[in-house]
């Protein structure tokens, strides 16, 4: 990714970092879409996380190093023509939709028109002295928009299914392993309690537990639950209880600490 050709691109109002490499590749950074579809930093790096993991987008998915797009950061862009295909499975949640009612219309825009503004930004100005008519401009809109609906129509179905299977992002790991914690601190009392100081104990609380989950999926691993599954594992978390025996264990050792 040497010999980058590096702009500050206007897209319908928001200021889009883009990048033209030695091949004649274009690259847009994930992150500034999203800023401006409203989208908080967690939102912002799910989607980064989203695109890595898609078979399909990950092949256009490039990381930039510090210094391109930020001056203290990496960023991770995406090529020209996967731009289309990423921001047509992007979902507006309903929350952002009540909170800034534009942002549908907005998405839809960057869908039909943010390709071609970004190419053209990186358009020879000096090769350009006859200049295409409006009618030869709008037959290249809609050819455009004619080839993404195509890839869109024949990719979406299987890349929701696809998308669907596949194991857990980083982000929804984080959110299993802090659901088990915040449960097994409750069956043992509480952070204060002996339980919970009690290594030996603590541990067999905590493999008990995930050994539940791995058993309710048929998996040996937590993390090869699917990314569809993430909440019903969060809900499995939080009803289980402990069985008979490390209840005992659990309940005698907090009395110990009680009798002095």
């Amino acid at each position: 990714m040497n010999d980058l050709i590096v702009k500050n691109v206007d897209v319908l109002g928001d200021s889009i970092m883009a990048a033209k490499d030695a091949d004649g590749n274009i690259w847009a950074g994930i992150n500034y879409f999203c800023r401006g579809l409203g989208m908080s930093k967690r939102q912002r790096d799910f989607q980064v996380e989203k695109v890595k993991a898609d078979k399909i987008l990950s092949m256009g998915c490039r990381k930039l190093r510090a210094g391109v797009f930020d001056s203290a950061n990496e960023a991770y862009a995406l090529r020209l023509d996967f731009i289309p295909i990423w921001l047509s499975k992007i979902t507006i949640t309903r929350k952002m939709e009540q909170e800034h009612p534009e942002l549908t219309k907005k998405l839809l825009d960057y869908q039909l028109k943010a390709k071609d503004i970004l190419a053209n930004a990186f358009i020879d100005k000096k090769s350009t002295e006859n200049p295409a008519t409006l009618q030869q401009q709008i037959q290249l809109i809609a050819q455009g928009t004619t080839e993404l609906y195509q890839k869109v129509d024949t990719l979406s179905d299987r890349m929701d299914k696809i998308e669907l299977d596949l194991p857990i992002l980083p982000i929804e790991a984080d959110r299993i392993t802090e659901s088990v914690r915040r449960k097994g601190v409750a069956v043992m009392g509480g952070k204060q309690s002996s339980a919970y100081h009690d290594r030996g104990l603590r541990q067999k609380v905590y493999n008990n537990l995930y050994g539940h989950l791995k058993y309710q999926f048929g998996i040996k691993s937590y993390k090869a639950i699917k990314r569809s599954q993430c909440d019903r594992a969060v809900e499995i978390i939080e009803k289980w209880e402990p069985p008979v025996f490390l209840a005992d264990q659990i309940e005698q050792t907090n009395a110990q600490m009680n009798m002095f």
